[in-house]
This record gives structure tokens, C-alpha cells and sequence, in this order.
């Protein structure tokens, strides 16, 4: 794949709590459209206003997002990420695929050993999924590995009420390809976080994180 660093415009945030409303509000200050995949009061607050972010000094910003419960709805987009607790994941691996095209980028934002911790690992366990997170492999097998950048998550955050979310401290995302290789998409990904204020360095270890 060949991108430019601006490739990355069109971002879906699975989950809308406390990680996903920050780096969505990030993101979509930064230039990005976001849709945000949520439902019930959260829904209908960043319908009716975008997302909510304070700041611990008192400044507060809201982000022009869009948001739906509809995956089919959402349609493709550049980049995923999947802003949901490591439980939540099998619930919703199977609804992922209208959200993708040929190229795009799944981010797993859950810290952690992740449930694609083993693929292109090497050793006797490459492949396997962590089955403490991804019991039966059901997320692997849902979101083919050759999409997914890992990352690590260091903010920490608070959803404090519906579409609101309080940053307490942090702006740190590493990422990195699964391989350990520093692939253009992972560069344009970092740019995308760049430019929404955020730190996402490329690793080239980023199980090592």
C-alpha cells in the first residue's frame, strides 16, 4: 500500500467512553470526520452536540462528530478503533465488517495483553488467540490481522455524563505494526493522531510497550 500522510481523513470510534470520546474529540479537532459507533444517552448527547471534552485547567471544547448505533449506516472508513472494553469485543466483532474497505486500519485501544498478542509473534504460539480476552479466537477471526496497528493506551480519562468526558492527564499513543516493521500506514496514522494534538510515536516493538 502507498499513502501520503494525509490519507487518513474518515475515522470510526467503536465505543464512546472515556478513550473514544477523547481521541474521537482529538481527532476530530485535528481535521478528521468522526462517526462514533454508540447508544442510549450517549448517543443521543453527541447527536445533539458533538463530543464533550474538560480539560483538568477548565478549558472545555466541543467536537463536531457525527454518531449512530447503525454499523451498516456508519460505511466505510479509513481507520476503526475499537474503544471498548476487552470483554466487550466479541459482542460486537462480527458487526465490524461494514465499516471496511480494502485499506482500512483497525486500532485495538485496549491495554493489556490484547487478543492479537500472538499473531506474527513467532514460537510455538504464533497465531493463537489470548483466549482470557478473545475466548474461541471469535475476534481474531473476525478482524483479519493484516488490518490491525497495535497501541497502547497511557491517558487517563472520565466519562463523567453523556458525551462528556473529563481528561485527567496523558496524550500518549504509541503504535506499531504487528510485525515490527514501520509501514506508511502506520506513519500516516501517527500523522492523523499528530495533527488532533496527540503523541503517536511509530515503535517498532510495540508488544514491548
Amino acid at each position: 500500500m502507498h499513502c501520503n500522510m494525509n490519507a487518513y481523513t474518515r475515522v470510526c470510534i467503536v465505543g464512546a467512553g472515556a478513550i473514544g470520546g477523547f481521541v474521537g474529540a482529538r481527532l476530530a479537532q485535528g481535521g478528521a470526520e468522526v462517526v462514533f459507533i454508540a447508544r442510549g444517552r450517549n448517543l443521543e448527547a453527541i447527536r445533539e452536540r458533538g463530543m464533550r471534552v474538560v480539560y483538568r485547567d477548565g478549558r472545555e471544547e466541543t467536537a463536531a462528530v457525527t454518531a449512530t448505533d447503525d454499523y451498516a449506516a456508519c460505511g466505510p472508513c479509513d481507520v476503526v478503533i475499537l474503544a471498548l472494553k476487552a470483554h466487550q469485543l466479541p459482542a460486537v466483532a462480527d458487526k465490524l465488517t461494514p465499516l471496511f474497505h480494502a485499506e482500512t486500519v483497525v486500532i485495538p485501544m485496549q491495554n493489556g495483553i490484547p487478543f492479537w498478542y500472538f499473531h506474527g509473534h513467532g514460537g510455538e504460539l504464533t497465531g493463537h488467540a489470548v483466549e482470557s480476552v478473545d475466548p474461541g479466537g471469535r475476534v481474531l477471526a473476525a478482524i483479519p490481522p493484516s488490518r490491525i496497528l497495535g497501541c497502547v493506551v497511557y491517558p487517563a480519562t472520565e466519562l463523567t455524563g453523556p458525551g462528556t468526558v473529563v481528561h485527567i492527564e496523558g496524550d500518549r499513543f504509541p503504535i506499531g505494526e504487528l510485525d515490527g516493521s514501520v509501514s506508511e500506514r502506520a506513519q500516516a496514522v501517527s500523522a492523523l493522531f499528530t495533527r488532533g494534538g496527540l503523541k503517536s510515536p511509530v515503535l517498532d516493538n510495540v508488544r514491548a510497550e
